[in-house]
């Protein structure tokens, strides 16, 4: 027996030296990066001692250098079961687990790596991944500060540590470590990635789009560069549309990602492809609420306001109190003609969420439209934080609140279009009539006509930080302060006053037309949106209007429409007035003049329409019942203004034919 012993004990030494000295012989080709001759020696150090702990921690290597990874783990797992003892046998197993996506098993295996062994810089910095992937953010950025306190040149791991920091929102800090990180090691591809997202963290748009389009070229698919590209494309310029396709190539089975196309594509009123884009994202995930809501919305700009009610619906079952369904649930209701409905959901979505703004201008929309005056301009104050409106300008003097100025100089100042400067600016007359020191900031154009108008006033265009007044006030801001109740005063008719030299020149050339009436026509926006559509025409809708004998059209289109208006000229064998030496966008100068000497200006909702009834001109405005009317069959805004309202469901053009009969009537004197 003592004999068979030796032999054996014989036998299983001279395999150990073989297969060590057969791993010996592998090593210097592996390291050569002869990888399949030092695979053939690693696997016969294995036929010769099936578990040499090296042979299998070797072999794996070489699984794991050539894609592996299953094999990788495996073997590797092999030479830490056979010896448990060798720190670089755990952090090497981490490595592959955490590459195999099991990180959990690559936290353990990383922490034994530790344990045995520390520092232990490719250890900690495999440990800081593996707890990222498990959304242990913080407790990877102090593995990965454990990396670098033993490695201070451990480019890979200060990039790990600047791109974990980025996702915990401290980019100003990740900034710094991921350049120096890049500096060392150009090739980290992540670190680049999260620079990027950092710069765009830190309103550094350009260079971060430029550094994410770095990443696409080297990595076309790297899908988090894509979305965060479209997503900085579409905040800034609104043309993500490229971005997003690329990425959902990418990722086409990412819900969010569809969303977010969807809210792009809406952006640009490409409605239809939109409501594509959130179907697939409620497909793909049926509890996305934001997905389902989001379609509902562009089923009511489709028309489809009982569709868009029941998706609003089916949202809030899936998420009770969620502000955006409630809010767009009483849109929906609002077109279904229920506001007593409409106005409960704005209310329960403010009550879900006090910050929703969009909710409360809504409501402050709905009340006004009533005539609750009162109610409807407290909410109105959250106009600039809808989203629905230009945003508020930045000042470096606060906001009057009403209370005594005692002894301060108050600056008002225009705000949103030029339709709303004269719809509120109608109310300049009074109000400087309270506040005569004040100032008044209106745009560039119209400087010269309110200077005119208020001739002991300052009026100027606007200033970046003005240093001659205490207060402001946006004009919006004024209707609470004059327009408590019904019913409001009358402002005074023609406030806004012409050059009379330029009125003189250009009642010259309209008398020059001829006999007749001499009517001012605008019939559409160049601004027309899904949304907006319903409230314009095209000229060709006019055809009964323009044919009425006695009648000199001009056109107030000041967006040209030339091969609209040539086309119906030819058809029609008559003529629409314009002159090509009058800019009506750039000389508004020029266009007052004009206006101030027609018989009668016929426009849908238009600033052309607003300027002439701001200017005393008779106007007739054909358009639905709109909350600027504030409960009243008029627009109290301007006494010389006449609405006139297409019937029932018919669009904005079914006001045509009234607007027609009406003026046939002018013209025989019966109206």
């Amino acid at each position: 027996m003592s004999n068979q012993r030796n032999s054996g004990q014989r036998n299983s030494g001279n395999s150990a030296t073989a297969a060590a000295a057969l791993v010996g012989q592998a090593v210097p080709l592996h390291q050569a990066g002869r990888l399949p001759e030092a695979e053939a020696l690693y696997r016969q150090a294995i036929a010769v001692q099936p578990r040499q702990p090296d042979a299998l921690h070797l072999l794996g290597m070489i699984a794991c250098q050539t894609g592996r990874l299953k094999e990788a783990a495996d073997l590797i797992g092999q030479a830490v079961a056979a010896k448990r003892d060798v720190p670089d046998y755990h952090a090497n197993l981490a490595y592959a687990l955490q590459a195999l996506g099991r990180s959990a098993e690559a936290e353990r295996a990383a922490r034994n790596a530790l344990r045995l062994r520390r520092p232990f810089p490719e250890a900690a910095n495999t440990l800081g991944n593996a707890l990222n992937a498990q959304g242990k953010a913080a407790e990877a950025a102090e593995a990965y500060r454990a990396a670098l306190r033993a490695r201070p040149d451990y480019a890979e791991a200060e990039g790990n540590l600047g791109a974990v920091l980025r996702s915990l929102g401290h980019s100003a800090e990740a900034e710094p470590l991921l350049r120096h990180a890049l500096a060392a090691n150009p090739s980290l591809t992540e670190a680049r990635a999260a620079l990027g997202l950092a710069l765009l963290d830190l309103g550094q748009d350009d260079e971060g789009e430029t550094t994410l389009r770095a990443v696409l070229a080297r990595r076309p698919d790297h899908a988090a560069a894509a979305l965060a590209l479209a997503g900085s494309r579409q905040r800034r310029c609104g043309d993500a549309e490229p971005a997003y396709r690329r990425y959902l190539m990418l990722e086409p089975a990412d819900a969010e990602g569809w969303n977010a196309y969807g809210l792009a594509l809406q952006a640009a009123d490409r409605i239809g492809p939109a409501a594509d884009a959130f179907a697939r994202a409620a497909r793909l995930d049926p509890q996305m609420t934001e997905a389902m809501t989001n379609l509902g919305t562009i089923r009511r700009l489709q028309g489809q306001a009982v569709a868009s009610a029941e998706l609003q619906r089916r949202a809030l079952d899936l998420r009770p109190g969620y502000a955006a369904a409630h809010t767009n649930l009483a849109l929906a209701l609002q077109d279904l003609g229920d506001d007593a409905g409409a106005e409960r959901e704005f209310t329960n979505a403010l009550d879900a969420d006090p910050a929703q703004a969009l909710a409360r201008f809504n409501r402050a929309i709905l009340r006004l439209r009533q005539g609750r005056l009162a109610e409807g301009w407290e909410d109105y104050t959250v106009r600039f934080e809808s989203g629905r409106l230009w945003p508020r300008r930045p000042f470096n003097i606060p906001e009057w609140e009403g209370d005594e100025l005692a002894g301060r100089r108050l600056l008002l100042w225009a705000e949103q279009g030029l339709g709303d400067e004269f719809m509120f600016g109608s109310l300049l007359p009074e109000a400087l009539s309270r506040f005569p020191d004040a100032i008044v900031e209106c745009e560039l154009r119209l400087v010269s006509l309110f200077q005119r108008s208020f001739p002991s006033t300052t009026v100027r265009a606007p200033t970046r930080r003005p240093t001659d007044a205490d207060c402001h006030l946006p004009f919006g801001s004024l209707p609470p302060l004059l327009w408590q109740t019904a019913p409001v005063p009358t402002p005074p008719a023609g406030w806004l006053k012409p050059h009379p030299e330029r009125v003189a020149a250009w009642r010259s050339r309209l008398d020059a037309l001829g006999p007749g009436l001499t009517v001012g026509i605008a019939w559409t926006s160049r601004r027309i949106t899904t949304e907006r559509r319903h409230s314009y025409t095209e000229l060709e809708d006019w055809t009964s209007l323009l044919r009425l004998p006695g009648i000199q059209a001009v056109s107030l289109q000041y967006d040209g429409r030339e091969e609209e208006i040539a086309a119906v000229e030819e058809r029609l064998g008559l003529r629409i007035h314009r002159w090509p030496d009058l800019d009506q966008i750039a000389d508004l100068e020029g266009t007052a003049a004009l206006m101030a000497n027609l018989d009668l200006a016929i426009t849908v909702a238009s600033s052309a329409g607003e300027m002439a009834a701001a200017l005393g001109v008779p106007v007739w405005r054909l358009g639905r019942r709109d909350w600027t009317q504030l409960g009243t069959s008029v627009r109290p805004w301007f006494p010389t203004m006449r609405c006139i309202h297409p019937d029932g469901s018919v669009g904005v053009g079914g006001a045509i034919p009234k607007a027609t009969q009406m003026l046939t009537r002018l013209s025989a004197g019966d109206l």
